[in-house]
């Protein structure tokens, strides 16, 4: 299953792209404005962003930058703003696509399916004890399966990408509360990492004090 969110702050056109997007391999959230999106995007993980530049509280480009800050998805503009400046503009911010308003939906689709396609099909980590399937968000340690929150998922892969290598702390909370890491009360990037422990063993993320966390593995 493949996951988009739509962010859109036309009723009529959120609605109907959501019941002709949406199928037995593709789910669609949606959100009519940026405050609305961030929510969504704290809570989920998704394997691309359809996006308005023009919404209610601000512009589509600015939080394409704050989730490409954070992770790789591909970001796809929907958008009646036809100026080169402005595909530039979104470009610079990191999407893959711009779609100019209005347009085919059957070209939507097509894009939308290369844009899944171009995506690592299989971001998966491996060692002798651990399987971390990120893209069917399957978690297992010792062969048994392991439930992760959205925030969960998201720490362990950054520790997944950069094993052995010292991640601050600064770092980590940018790449998991991208959107909103200047109100994240200082220990939740603590409390996270404890529950990552205890669910899959202290030894695997350890501590360099004064600095962040490394991403030990299996000693197996």
């Amino acid at each position: 299953m493949k996951y988009i969110l739509l962010v859109e702050d036309d009723t009529a056109l959120r609605e109907g792209l959501v019941t002709a997007l949406q199928n037995d391999t593709i789910s669609v959230h949606s959100a009519a404005n940026l405050a609305e999106a961030r929510k969504i995007l704290r809570e989920h993980t998704f394997d691309l962003l359809l996006l308005d530049v023009n919404l209610p509280d601000g512009s589509g480009i600015e939080l394409c930058r704050e989730v490409m800050a954070a992770e790789d998805v591909p970001v796809i503009f929907l958008t009646v703003r036809d100026a080169e400046i402005d595909e530039v503009t979104a470009f610079r911010a990191g999407a893959c696509d711009y779609i100019k308003k209005p347009f085919s939906l059957t070209i939507l689709q097509e894009r939308i399916a290369a844009a899944l396609r171009k995506r690592s099909p299989n971001h998966i980590y491996e060692d002798a004890r651990f399987r971390f399937d990120f893209t069917e968000l399957i978690f297992s340690a010792d062969g048994k399966r392991i439930d992760l929150s959205a925030t969960e998922q998201k720490l362990l892969a950054a520790f997944c990408n950069h094993k052995g290598q010292i991640l601050e702390r600064q770092t980590l909370v940018e790449k998991i509360w991208a959107c909103d890491s200047d109100y994240i009360d200082e220990n939740a990037l603590s409390v996270t990492v404890k529950r990552l422990r205890d669910k899959l063993g202290a030894d695997c993320i350890g501590t360099v004090y004064g600095m962040g966390y490394v991403w030990k593995g299996s000693k197996k």
